[in-house]
């Protein structure tokens, strides 16, 4: 082999070796700085430069602003935080806890609907969750702009339990906060698999406070269904339940 051709491979290995160096994983401050753990947003921006870099080999001069502190302007830097990438573990967002209120799940709205359906067959009511509740931070709420529009049997809207598992024939009780704004309000009823046990009236309580109810029940089998149905008045007027507790009698 000619002297020249042994230099040109010589050449082209060492700009080899070179390349393999910039382009190696060095987990430094400049990493670091470029793929800040804190900021997942930031991973993102990085990622667009670092196929931008080394795309365009060692040109780009667009270097992230809050890397250059630590990278500098040598694009190999970057070429080798690049090669690290995003390396980090996001810490996962840990889900609300939403314990029972006796037997009854998210029975105090904590996590808003969880464990509800909402029915609303009156075009003139919508329903929410309220803040502040009775004794958390949260309640449910129906609301009616006018009077009633197209009630179902006079119900304006209702909201159901899920399957609550409890015990046939061990006396039991079902309690819950209401709230009307005004005595005009119209009604509450509570119904326990699809048999009416109680109801409310605003006229029977005073307006703007909440107000506790006490319902001694039964069960004849082993797994109830609770379900509020509010009916209302000819005037706009807000209603809310809070605090639904069904457990046993000790």
């Amino acid at each position: 082999m000619s002297p020249r051709i042994l230099a040109v491979s010589a050449i082209l290995a060492v700009a080899a070796t070179a390349n393999a160096a910039v382009a190696a994983c060095n987990a430094d401050n400049c990493y670091r700085a470029l793929f800040p753990c804190s900021s997942p947003a930031a991973w993102s921006t990085a990622s667009a430069f670092c196929a931008t870099i080394t795309a365009g080999g060692t040109t780009a001069t667009d270097f992230p602003t809050r890397a250059t502190g630590a990278c500098g302007t040598a694009p190999s830097k970057y070429l080798s935080a690049c090669a690290c990438g995003p390396t980090c573990t996001p810490t996962p967002t840990a889900p609300p806890i939403c314990p029972p209120l006796g037997l009854v799940p998210n029975g105090d709205f904590e996590c808003d609907l969880t464990g509800w359906t909402v029915q609303v067959p009156d075009s003139a009511a919508d329903t929410s969750i309220f803040s502040p509740g009775n004794t958390g931070s949260k309640a449910f709420q129906v609301h009616t702009k006018s009077a009633p529009i197209t009630p179902e049997l006079g119900v304006s809207a209702r909201i159901i339990s899920s399957t609550i598992n409890a015990a046939a024939n061990v006396p039991s009780k079902l309690t819950f906060a209401s709230f009307f704004t005004n005595a005009d309000a119209g009604f509450i009823g509570v119904i326990i698999n699809d048999a009416p046990v109680y109801t409310i009236d605003a006229h029977d309580r005073p307006a703007g406070v909440w107000n506790t109810n006490s319902i001694d029940y039964n069960p004849t089998t082993d797994q109830i269904v609770i379900k509020f149905e509010f009916l209302f008045g000819p005037y706009p007027s807000y209603a809310r339940i809070d605090t639904v507790n069904f457990n046993y009698l000790h």
